[in-house]
């Protein structure tokens, strides 16, 4: 039997940052700010039996981060999830697009997690860490580790301990019909997108591979990066491949456009889309609730 997964995105957080952060440099520069969504993908699958696992794409950031790039509207894990009746004790696997601070910083909230990244993500940190002062004259908010939590190393190193750290590698299944896609030195060093497979057809958990649908339609990689833009615009050319065009069926990193091109509810300060409804399962939009 294919797999059939529910497809959730869930909104943590907001900042306005400047136009060109997402859309690039010089494209979009000089047309202000831009108001970007932080969130993360929850994915829901059903055993033959009609037991039901939870799944996250990426974490989010805890609290300590928010005054940093000024982001407001944040609401922690257990807010978030509720809102679709999951708790993070429920969550069995996280997937990990890549290390920045704003999709792994959460990881301590989900004890019950096994932990999946790309070796080469991993290892590029792991170097990161151990170059020379010189490379980092303005402390944390260098370039190259300014979207980076030092800590969070050690919470990697921590789950390794425990045996809950698994290391993938380009096409690597870590639930059933769930592949993890590198691109390797695009926006981080092993980011990776994910393909999920559903009764509605395949869906791509693109997280920053492409930040924005733009950078897919315009073929126009974003203003920030630790990776190298011409790989970059390679993936992108992969997701639009992958879709045959059909850039809805891409989930973009921080596009809030996410909320408009699929059913989506306002909840709190934060949206949730609900992108795709597996067969056996039903929607979790409350009656009550407004676009």
């Amino acid at each position: 039997m294919p797999a059939d997964y529910s497809i959730r995105v869930l909104n943590y957080a907001h900042t306005d940052l400047p136009f060109e952060f997402c859309g690039g440099v010089p494209i979009h520069s000089g047309e202000g700010l831009a108001t970007l969504a932080m969130h993360y993908t929850l994915i829901s699958g059903q055993d033959e039996d009609g037991t039901v696992h939870h799944h996250l794409v990426d974490v989010g950031f805890d609290e300590p981060w928010i005054p940093r790039f000024g982001f407001y509207d944040y609401e922690p894990p257990e807010t978030v999830l509720a809102k679709v009746g999951v708790t993070p004790a429920e969550i069995e696997t996280v997937l990990v697009s890549h290390m920045h601070f704003d999709h792994v910083n959460n990881l301590s909230r989900f004890a019950n997690a096994q932990v999946h990244v790309q070796w080469e993500e991993f290892q590029g940190w792991c170097k990161v860490l151990g170059l020379p002062s010189r490379f980092t004259p303005l402390g944390p908010e260098s370039w190259i580790t300014s979207s980076f939590d030092r800590g969070d190393l050690a919470v990697f190193a921590g789950l390794a301990g425990e045996g809950r750290l698994h290391f993938m590698g380009d096409l690597d299944e870590p639930l059933a019909g769930v592949a993890g896609h590198l691109s390797a030195g695009g926006h981080s060093f092993g980011i990776q997108w994910f393909t999920v497979p559903t009764s509605n057809g395949e869906y791509v958990v693109a997280s920053d591979t492409a930040m924005w649908y733009s950078n897919i339609e315009e073929m126009w990689p974003s203003g920030y990066t630790n990776g190298g833009t011409y790989q970059m615009l390679m993936t992108y050319g992969e997701l639009q491949e992958r879709v045959a065009g059909e850039l809805d069926r891409v989930l973009p990193g921080h596009d809030m456009q996410v909320f408009e091109r699929h059913p989506s509810w306002l909840a709190g300060p934060n949206h949730v889309a609900e992108v795709s409804v597996a067969a056996w399962d039903e929607s979790r939009r409350p009656a009550e609730a407004t676009a």
